[in-house]
């Protein structure tokens, strides 16, 4: 059977995204080893897993069709793909979108990868931020949906819209509110750009289905909002500034510093386009790793994360890195479009110019929103919307400008193209030039996500005991017995029982030191591990609320590694398992479903 060439084209890129992201996440792949994610979840119940997940719905009262996963395979199998399969489809939903925008499938497909590899867009799966690639799932395809609805006005559409926002919401909810007025925005753009009163029968039968899938879950909405509140009072009250007597005026700066830490410095603007330039990450796990998987990856050294007045410090888990493939594309839309000749037969330019400067304009904005209290005139604008003073980190904002680049991307692939045949180079030609520059660019980002991932060995930390013995099957020290299984032996939480160490400091042959974070406060063993050069190898906080209740403490668990000390036995290296074969497959085959279900194709 001939396939199609929406089909090759298709499969091209399903494959071409499957091969980078098994590139970022390689030595992952194992059920046994996971990328280094401080925010993430790393184990999971060996029994009553599912029954955990219905809880959830029954507590929470959402479902979305991500939650299919959970019956899917272990839990181990996610954690990687996750990651993969969000980042695949927020590839595909902007490809789609570009396709409704009559883009050629090569300008379309190719903003897609670049989205999907795209610096702080996918890097912060390093710092274990799941929600926000749930999110992605949905959210933008919601804004595909828009577009489609209001050109096409099919209620198929609508229906879909109104599905997608309302699951979109279920996740990241400050993020879910920055594009979806985004997403009406542009609503209102396309009205105005197809000279159409909306139709509001679509628009009702949106809003119900929005209504009806959000309804379940709106009194834990309402109690997540609660907790970020108090999240604030208790920053503000543990400020040294912080008195009883507090003016209300103080209280208000204390929360607008609060809210406006993470602000993008202006001078790192210039990582959208030039990789690495003040280092990678501040992740102390990513950077103990790194070196022996000889990833190169480098301390980040900018000011991002820096607290207000301090000379020094920092604190970020991802990158900033637009692409430079990317950056030159999204130019190059701006300059042919708008520079280069206008011909009569040319029907789509001026529809193309109209939505090249909608993205311009929103790029240009959400990158003075994301400097927050480095443009304090504008932010001070939105710190005074209601529920702008609740919205943390203005840096997040950049999500918003990376989306508008990609976007700006496929206009300049598709004017870049415009060009080369006017030059004189056939059809084939140039789209060869083209998928191979788009190759490059692609491969460019991949290559800086890859910094990000640091496989660590699970077995460690899937139960307490056993991560002690195999420290020691691996020639660890002598440890006492402290950790244990705060519900038994097929419990992921840890326990901390309060007792001395009877570690033989003095032993020579320690290679691993497997201890309370507390402990690290004994003068002996901070003073024998500062002798030896001790490194940390991973620290886990423990999660089960009672065992810190009973210790009264916020307790860590945290593996250091003596250097020099040769392992008693070679270590095999980790497999290649057949999940990653599975995985390839699965992207394909839902790839194929999506193309045979919407088409993906030209409307």
């Amino acid at each position: 059977m001939r396939l199609k060439e929406k089909d090759v084209f298709l499969l091209a890129f399903t494959a071409i995204f499957a091969v980078l992201a098994g590139f970022v996440f390689w030595g992952t792949w194992s059920l046994s080893v996971c990328p280094v994610m401080p925010d993430a979840r790393l184990t999971f119940p060996c029994e009553g897993y599912i029954a955990s997940v219905f809880r959830d719905w029954v507590k929470t009262g959402r479902f979305t069709p991500w939650d299919i996963t959970s019956f899917i395979g272990s839990p181990y199998l996610w954690q990687e793909l996750q990651y993969v399969i969000a980042s695949y489809f927020s590839a595909l939903a902007l490809s789609y979108y570009l396709r409704g925008r009559s883009l050629s499938r090569i300008a379309s497909y190719g903003a897609g990868l670049f989205l999907g590899f795209c610096g702080y867009w996918f890097t912060l799966f390093s710092a274990g931020h799941a929600g926000w690639f749930r999110w992605m799932i949905f959210g933008v395809f919601a804004f595909a949906l828009a577009d489609r609805a209001v050109r096409k006005g099919k209620m198929k559409n609508w229906v879909l819209l109104g599905a997608c926002v309302a699951w979109a919401s279920f996740y990241q909810p400050d993020l879910w509110l920055l594009f979806t007025v985004f997403t009406a925005a542009y609503f209102i753009w396309c009205c105005v750009r197809e000279r159409k009163v909306p139709d509001w029968k679509g628009v009702a039968v949106a809003a119900v289905v929005f209504a009806v899938i959000v309804s379940p879950s709106m009194m834990n909405a309402i109690g997540e909002k609660g907790g970020r509140e108090k999240q604030i009072a208790a920053a503000s009250s543990n400020s040294v500034s912080s008195s009883k007597g507090q003016s209300s005026a103080a209280a208000k700066e204390e929360r607008w510093i609060f809210i406006t830490n993470w602000s993008l410095p202006p001078a790192e603007t210039a990582e959208f386009f030039i990789p690495r330039i003040n280092g990678d990450t501040s992740c102390g796990m990513v950077l103990s790793l790194g070196p022996r998987l000889n990833t190169g990856v480098k301390p980040y050294t900018g000011a991002l994360g820096r607290p207000k007045g301090a000379a020094s410090g920092n604190y970020r888990q991802h990158s900033l890195y637009v692409g430079f493939i990317t950056c030159l594309f999204a130019l190059s839309a701006v300059v042919f479009l708008f520079i280069g000749k206008r011909g009569t037969e040319d029907d789509g330019r001026l529809s193309n110019r109209k939505e090249v400067i909608f993205f311009v304009v929103s790029a240009f904005l959400f990158w003075l929103l994301s400097m927050g209290r480095n443009f304090e005139p504008l932010y001070r604008i939105v710190f005074a919307i209601p529920i702008g003073d609740s919205i943390r980190c203005p840096v997040k904002w950049h999500h918003l400008t990376e989306f508008c680049l990609c976007v700006l991307a496929g206009y300049g692939i598709e004017a870049v193209s415009g060009k080369l045949r006017s030059l004189g180079l056939g059809k084939k030609m140039s789209e060869v030039i083209l998928c191979l520059v788009i190759f490059f660019g692609a491969c460019d980002l991949a290559r800086c996500a890859r910094l990000y991932c640091a496989p660590f060995d699970l077995s460690i930390v899937k139960n307490a005991n056993p991560a002690a013995e195999l420290v020691k099957r691996r020639g660890g020290g002598k440890v006492a017995d402290f950790v244990q299984g705060a519900r038994g032996p097929l419990s992921w939480s840890f326990g901390v029982r309060r007792v001395a160490m009877t570690a033989d400091f003095s032993a020579a042959d320690i290679r691993f030191v497997w201890a309370p974070v507390q402990s690290l406060d004994n003068p002996e063993l901070s003073a024998w591990l500062k002798s030896r050069k001790a490194s940390l190898v991973a620290s886990y906080y423990v999660t089960d609320k009672a065992v810190r209740e009973a210790s009264g403490t916020t307790p860590n668990v945290v593996l250091m590694e003596i250097p020099g000390v040769p392992p008693p036995e070679k270590k095999k290296p980790l497999p290649l398992p057949i999940n990653l074969l599975t995985y390839l497959g699965a992207l394909s085959l839902i790839g194929t479903c999506f193309a045979s279900v919407y088409g993906v194709k030209k409307s």
